[in-house]
């Protein structure tokens, strides 16, 4: 049995597991494909470009270094 990646709840409720064979078998897919596949999934849908040009671009803080360092 494969190792499961994570567990997600879909809007209706339901929940989906993924496991490493799932992904692997994503690794595979195109581009192409995986932008099909997520427009048939109405809890997967790409962003459009006018709710990309929203996001702003953030740098994570830098880690701050222990006492004992």
């Amino acid at each position: 049995m494969s190792k499961t990646i994570g567990t997600y709840q879909k809007t209706d409720g339901s929940s989906v597991t993924i496991t490493e064979d799932h992904y692997k078998k994503m690794r595979k897919m195109t581009d192409e494909e995986v932008h099909e596949a997520a427009l048939s999934d109405p809890d997967a849908q790409p962003l459009t470009e006018e709710q990309m040009k929203k996001f702003k671009r953030v740098h994570p803080l830098p880690k701050k270094k222990s006492q004992d360092e």
